[in-house]
């Protein structure tokens, strides 16, 4: 229960010049989309120039295909950029001297202060691997330490988790399995008494 465990002081917070502990939640969608943006743009580029310029070998019905082909290369690579604002969102989750917040300009943000919180769970749960890599969602639960910080933080209503035995606020933060390790060396960090460590499901041996 919330009134068991230890509520971390303010004192025994990390230095303010410590670099704080960032995971940005949409970096390698963007780095991915990128990548993929210049590289099937000219090479459909190409593939279009080739079968309207009659640069490729076999029947009409090649062409044809191939024409279709280097459209839909091209179409992707409009489609990413025209998503670019989208694609290009910041969300980052930071650790720092003064406690952890969101960063989202366009979307919800907010911002916790460590003397607020009584613990934070980081869960990892794995999924089959594929193709010999093995992946994870990662969550991260905050557990309120007062019983007044649901009326000060309306901002997180959307994250409440209210049908379980002690409530608490849920941040998922995707199929990145590096978020965890992330998260916990923050707390290990800034605040190691609300540290619990990562708590695993479904892990791999090859995860271990």
């Amino acid at each position: 229960m919330a009134s068991q465990r230890q509520q971390p002081n303010g004192p025994n917070s990390a230095a303010p010049g410590i670099t704080p502990a960032v995971f940005d939640l949409g970096k390698r969608l963007r780095r991915n989309a990128l990548v993929g943006a210049l590289v099937l743009g000219p090479f459909g580029v190409l593939v279009l120039l080739g079968s309207i310029t009659n640069n490729v070998d076999g029947p009409a019905a090649a062409r044809v295909f191939s024409g279709i082909f280097g459209a839909a290369l091209v179409g992707v690579a409009v489609l990413i950029a025209l998503l670019w604002p989208v694609i290009s969102r910041t969300q980052q989750l930071v650790l720092e001297h003064t406690g952890i917040r969101w960063h989202d300009p366009r979307g919800r943000p907010f911002s916790i202060r460590w003397q607020e919180l009584a613990e934070i769970e980081v869960h990892r749960k794995w999924t089959p691997s594929r193709f010999g890599r093995s992946s994870a969602r990662v969550r991260v639960d905050l557990y309120p330490a007062g019983h007044d910080f649901r009326r000060r933080h309306p901002e997180l209503e959307h994250l409440i988790r209210d049908g379980e035995p002690q409530p608490h606020y849920r941040l998922s933060l995707g199929p990145n399995k590096t978020a965890a390790t992330i998260v916990d060396e923050g707390l290990q960090r800034f605040q190691p008494r609300l540290r619990q460590g990562v708590r695993e499901e479904n892990q791999p041996p090859s995860a271990r």
